[in-house]
């Protein structure tokens, strides 16, 4: 086995997720980082940035295993930013990308999906607590699924 080889079996079993999160409310930032954090099962490196130029910025310098965005935000929305990201070069082609979002609607899930998101899921309805595990459960899975391709 090569060295490239052993690094990417330590990927896969690799239970650490770094994540970049995008959403223009400090707020919701922290409560789902807090959040995150609790799930007990995985560690989530969490950087979170308050607009879609600042998460371009940060993935120029950074190497991140998926981006959760916020859909409405001023200057650039999330699914502007997804198109961004994929438009960008090959390195963030196949980066999970997941909407995280109270606001949209079908209408927008449907856009975001047919643009490369590989999820969206809506904030309300449940706790904050049940948004995040579901949350963090997409993570795990579409990161794991990436690791193993």
């Amino acid at each position: 086995m090569t060295e490239g080889e052993n690094e990417n079996v330590m990927d896969v079993n690799s239970r650490t997720f770094r994540i970049l999160h995008v959403d223009d409310e400090f707020a919701d930032l922290e409560i789902t980082r807090i959040l995150l954090k609790r799930e007990e099962e995985w560690d989530f490196e969490i950087v979170g940035v308050v607009s879609a130029r600042d998460a371009l910025e940060k993935l120029e310098t950074e190497h991140f295993d998926a981006i959760i965005a916020d859909y409405k935000m001023p200057g650039m929305d999330g699914i502007e930013l997804l198109e961004a990201v994929r438009g960008r070069d090959d390195r963030y082609a196949d980066i999970p990308f997941i909407i995280f979002t109270g606001k949209g609607g079908p209408d927008i899930a449907e856009e975001a999906i047919r643009k490369g998101a590989d999820r969206y899921i809506t904030k309300g309805g449940n706790t904050a607590a049940k948004q995040c595990h579901e949350l963090a459960k997409a993570i795990v899975e579409l990161v794991q699924s990436k690791r193993m391709r």
